[in-house]
């Protein structure tokens, strides 16, 4: 190769460098966390990076843990008798744990969807105003119609339901009411959105819509998802980790899980030889 040649060569690979998109900070950061419910522990000493405006896959067999680390990132574990949980998760380097944080709020800045849609016995507009009545985010009546309609539509929902704000959520799809506890997850500005199998309930037709709504909400916010779907993750996420009775296995880019994984563990799980 002549010295042109190379020159070229060095030029193209500084300029894909340049055009790559930087590696998005870390938002929760989680450090040696074990969980145990009574005297059994279900999570094992678990060490995990979660990037910030990006979606993390959690994958593994059932009972595996997954959904169990994915409630101890906004404490719904705390709400479980006998659950005690060990290690530290920080979200922005501030430890969530700590005596001074107030899991009310901390629940608010982390929202959470079900796997099966549970709207309240309200309207569809209430559904979503309510977490912002309770924390006061709104001064006036023009401020909340205007944080309804901002959060159904980011929601992708805003066309189907605006004509019937006042009607129950409860008489929406399955689909759209998957959709409605997404917009209200929304409404109070979180930083991250936890997802524990979100479509598990939903048709093919309204689990792709699910899964469009997902690509577009990272581009504001940390989204974290737990599925048994495996070509749902390789769609939807940015980074897969896998977990197997209670330990983190293995976590990195989700191309790199799903076509070059480094445990035997997570292969034999990907190619169906377990789960």
């Amino acid at each position: 190769m002549n010295r042109m040649d190379s020159v070229g060569i060095e030029a193209a690979q500084r300029e894909a460098a340049a055009k790559a998109p930087a590696e998005a900070p870390t938002k929760i950061n989680a450090k040696d966390v074990s969980i145990f419910y009574g005297d059994k522990q279900a999570l094992f000493d678990v060490s995990l990076g979660v990037r910030e405006k990006s979606v993390t896959a959690l994958i593994g067999p059932s009972g595996c843990g997954k959904s169990t680390f994915l409630r101890s990132i906004n404490r719904m574990n705390d709400t479980i008798d006998g659950c005690r949980m060990t290690g530290a998760i920080e979200i922005d380097g501030e430890n969530i744990y700590d005596k001074s944080i107030d899991p009310v709020l901390l629940r608010a800045r982390v929202g959470m969807v079900f796997q099966k849609p549970n709207p309240f016995p309200k309207s569809i507009f209430d559904n979503v105003a309510y977490g912002v009545r309770i924390h006061g985010l709104a001064q006036t009546k023009s401020e909340m119609e205007e944080v309804v309609q901002t959060s159904l539509e980011k929601a992708g929902l805003w066309e189907e339901v605006k004509d019937r704000l006042n009607q129950p959520g409860t008489g929406l799809s399955g689909g759209q009411q998957q959709r409605l506890v997404i917009a209200r997850a929304i409404a109070v500005n979180p930083d991250i959105i936890l997802m524990d199998e979100p479509c598990s309930a939903l048709d093919p037709i309204a689990t792709a819509k699910i899964e469009e709504l997902i690509d577009e909400l990272r581009s504001n916010y940390c989204i974290v998802i737990v599925t048994h779907s495996m070509a749902q993750a390789a769609r939807v996420s940015q980074r897969t980790a896998f977990f197997h009775l209670g330990k983190l296995i293995e976590a990195n880019d989700t191309e790199t899980i799903f076509t070059n994984p480094q445990d035997s563990r997570t292969q034999d799980y990907i190619t169906g030889r377990f789960g």
